[in-house]
């Protein structure tokens, strides 16, 4: 059984070889693949070289909120699947750190009958006041807005009721949302959402990036959402019906806040917590603001000192 590791990165270089050294250790053996930021300072090719770890070339630029982040998600998996032989692929951040140990989590997908641990709860579509924050993103059409419209549109939205929204997003200004006019669900082929921080089998894999019509329009309509990779591989998924999804991704993080736009970072008040929870991986970790929580993982879980050499593939 060949589990894969897709890390999906923008930040935290030293920090990055930093995970891909633990789960090199855990499994000598596996793909271990990054895709990182085109517009994101570069990453120590060295050492990740030294670990055999490979980088999705050319990779993309990526703003978050849009839709290149599912662009460079799919790219990823498809560089992946074309590359090497894999049962599993667990899809990470450069900010997740295994919390159990490598081989368990190994261990864990080997002995499991789900194709795919990941969220996916349904997201009909908006009947009436308010509308659902899930049902905005995905059953309207969005569109950036200019600097110089964002506040003339924030006062025509507040006269016009349900018929205009805008957003104000961290790191790309406002958007302009209406109800789409047409959208490729229906009674049999629903809108689901979820985390988009996942692991899935090759059959889900292979689902995901089968071409047809329907995938074609699905994707068009996503590229005028918001966070599309938050539903659109989920809509994918739950709709095939050979393939069996676990709600439970696997994953802990701790949100301060229902309306925050991203989780807590993790640090070692958390760490109790954190191995309470039977995750598989945690996030989200930065050593700049506390790298004890990481090395006490390293030695509770995994068993080695930081800094202790990895060995090569």
């Amino acid at each position: 059984m060949k589990v894969a590791y897709l890390i999906m990165t923008h930040r935290l270089p030293r920090q990055v070889a930093r995970l891909a050294g633990v789960l090199r250790r855990g499994s000598p053996t596996a793909a271990i693949v990054v895709h990182h930021n085109r517009r994101s300072p570069p990453l120590d090719r060295a050492s990740l070289d030294a670990l055999d770890v490979e980088l999705v070339e050319p990779s993309l630029a990526v703003n978050w909120g849009g839709m290149s982040y599912l662009e460079a998600q799919l790219l990823s998996l498809e560089w992946l699947s074309e590359r090497h032989i894999f049962d599993w692929v667990a899809l990470i951040s450069g900010q997740d750190y295994p919390v159990a140990p490598v081989a368990a989590i190994e261990h864990g997908l080997a002995g499991t009958d789900a194709d795919a641990f990941i969220e996916a709860t349904a997201c009909p579509a908006p009947t009436g006041r308010p509308i659902n924050e899930f049902a905005l993103r995905y059953h309207f059409h969005w569109r950036r807005l200019p600097g110089r419209l964002s506040a003339r549109a924030i006062r025509v939205a507040a006269t016009r009721g349900v018929r205009l929204q805008v957003r104000s997003m961290p790191r790309s200004g406002a958007w302009l949302g209406v109800p789409a006019r047409r959208t490729p669900f229906a009674a049999d082929f629903l809108c689901y959402r979820g985390s988009d921080w996942f692991s899935l089998s090759r059959a889900a894999v292979e689902t995901l990036l089968q071409p047809s019509l329907r995938r074609r329009a699905l994707l068009r309509h996503y590229r005028r959402t918001l966070l599309p990779s938050e539903s659109y591989v989920q809509t994918v998924l739950a709709n095939d019906d050979r393939l069996t999804l676990c709600g439970d991704t696997r994953r802990y993080s701790r949100w301060d806040a229902p309306n925050a736009t991203g989780p807590a970072v993790l640090r070692n008040g958390d760490l109790d917590a954190v191995l309470r929870s039977g995750a598989d991986f945690a996030r989200k970790f930065d050593e700049r603001l506390d790298s004890c929580v990481l090395d006490q993982i390293d030695r509770l879980v995994h068993g080695w000192e930081p800094g202790a050499p990895t060995p090569a593939k």
